[in-house]
Order: structure tokens, then sequence, then C-alpha cells
């Protein structure tokens, strides 16, 4: 069977998963690697047709899957030189350091649209190995930059809005949760051992643009000592939507026009189930401002646009 766009995706996020095993490999070994090929520590990556040329002329490795999807990606192999990547959207920008992979999606059924999917896989420390501490303190502290850089917090339309240690309280008990913390709430050092066993993510969106910070966790041995591998994955609205369509690339591209009436689903069963978590004593967060385009009357006003 061929491979889908939504398939590749999810290669993508499993091959992510086998890097920290790789990562860990990598810093323990005392070998050194040389690239036969000079990779530029600094790259830029962007949206749209920009970012596709921009990552070629940067020496991006490119793959045209027959399933139509096209992946550009780069990657620093040297643990004592590893990349930086400034991500570009205006105000929105920010950067990362100790990078390993950079990669980029697009899909041929809309080559207007550039790339629409960047995934970073970094470190989140230089350190060969960091304590629970520094782990959250530095996970915290680059979630305090995004959110000084405009970024706010995305809940999953189907999702309860809990805010601070509500939302943590709800992710551990709630097995294989795909749900948004609060990124302004630091756990203590004990609340954080545990977070780190089920793969936290934070989600934010900004001006068009859903980003999730994501991380894996493997004990070094050491009391308290460990791993980090962190993912930042950038995708466009249409991107993010995407699988609401996967049926046919002509709603994909309507996605807009059809937005509204996919989500009532997802908005029925937020309702009811933050009906059950007030019943437990949570309280729900009437604050928070989903993107416009998860708005009940989004379809009607962009169909009434064009």
């Amino acid at each position: 069977m061929p491979l889908t766009r939504k398939s590749i995706k999810i290669l993508q996020w499993i091959l992510s998963a086998f890097i920290l095993f790789a990562a860990i490999l990598v810093w323990t070994t005392t070998q050194e690697k040389k690239d036969g090929a000079m990779t530029p520590q600094v790259v830029m990556i962007k949206f749209g047709a920009d970012g596709r040329q921009d990552a070629k002329n940067q020496g991006f490795s490119t793959m045209n899957h027959p399933s139509g999807v096209y992946r550009y990606q780069i990657h620093w192999d040297d643990p004592a030189k590893l990349g930086i990547v400034k991500y570009i959207q205006g105000p929105y920008s920010f950067d990362v350091d100790n990078v390993m992979i950079a990669t980029g999606l697009g899909d041929k059924d809309s080559p207007e649209d550039g790339v629409d999917n960047w995934d970073i896989n970094f470190n989140i420390s230089s350190s060969k190995t960091t304590s629970h501490e520094e782990g959250r303190d530095k996970v915290m502290s680059l979630l305090g930059r995004l959110r000084s850089a405009g970024w706010k917090r995305y809940v999953y339309a189907a999702s309860p809005r809990l805010a601070g240690r509500e939302a943590l309280k709800y992710v551990s008990s709630e097995s294989g949760a795909l749900y948004s913390l609060d990124s302004t709430y630091t756990p203590t050092i004990d609340e954080w051992k545990n977070l780190i066993t089920v793969e936290p993510r934070w989600i934010f969106y900004a001006d068009g643009v859903f980003l999730t910070l994501s991380l894996s966790y493997q004990s070094s041995g050491s009391p308290d000592m460990g791993y980090y591998l962190t993912d930042i994955q950038v995708s466009t609205a249409s991107d993010h939507y995407t699988p609401y369509f996967t049926d046919s690339v002509e709603r994909r591209k309507k996605w807009e026009k059809l937005i509204s009436d996919e989500l009532k689903p997802a908005r029925e069963e937020r309702s009811k189930k933050e009906a059950e978590l007030k019943a437990l004593g949570y309280t729900i967060d009437a604050t928070y401002q989903p993107p416009p385009f998860e708005a009940p009357d989004f379809s009607a006003k962009a169909d009434n646009a064009h």
C-alpha cells in the first residue's frame, strides 16, 4: 500500500522517538566523527515557497516521495558542534540551539504552499546528561521565550480547557492523552519527574501557525540524571487541520470553508468532558481564546469573503 502524506508524518513522529536512543549513543561514544560534506552550523527556516527555496540554497537534502510528499532535511552529527536553527515568522521568530535534525515537509498537491511543516529535533542542554532540575528549568525558559515572542497556548478543540496545575493533573490522570499543558505553570521537581514519563507537550498558536514542543527522556543510570530529546514542530493552519480532510485533496484545499462543520463533534466532546471534570472539582478556564479558525462561524465568514 502506498504511503500517504498522513502516514509519512506518523512515521516521522515514530522516528523522533528512536532519535533519542541514537542521541544517547552519539553522546556516550568516544570516537570522533567528521562529515564528508560541509554543513552550515546556522540555518534559517520559514514556510511557503521561500522556505522551500531557502532549504535548497542552504544544502538541505531532498526527497520526493511517490506519495506526493517532499522532504527537506539537514542534520548535525558532531555532538560538540550541533546546529542552530532560526525560525523566521516576523515578531514570532525564535532560535533553537543544540539541533540534531531539521526537517521540512510539503505537498505536491499544493506546490504553491511550499513547505508547510517543520520539525526540529534538539537537545535541551549542551551537556551529555542533564539533571531533572536543569532539564525542567531549560524547558520552562524556552517556553517563556516563546510566550515573549507572542505565542499563545492552544488546546485541541475536543480537549477540556484547564489551566495551571489542574492541566498537569489531568495529563497525569489520563493515560495516553495528547494534551496541551499550561506553559505558565512550573512543575515541582516531583511533578516534573512524573511528567517526563508521559512525553509531555505544550502547544501554541500564532498568526496562522501552530507549534508543539514535546520531549522524551531516558535515564542515564546515574541518580536524577538522564538524556533529554526535545522536539519542536511548527505547521501552517492548513497542515494542522489536514487530519479532518484525509479523504479528499479538493476538500483539503477548501478547508477554511469546511472546518466549522468538521469541528462540531469536537466541540460537543469538549462540552461533555468539561461537565464531567467540573463535577470532579476542576475549574474550566473560560478565559481561553481559541484560534479564529475554530470559531463556530469561521467557515461562513470565509465563504462570504470569497
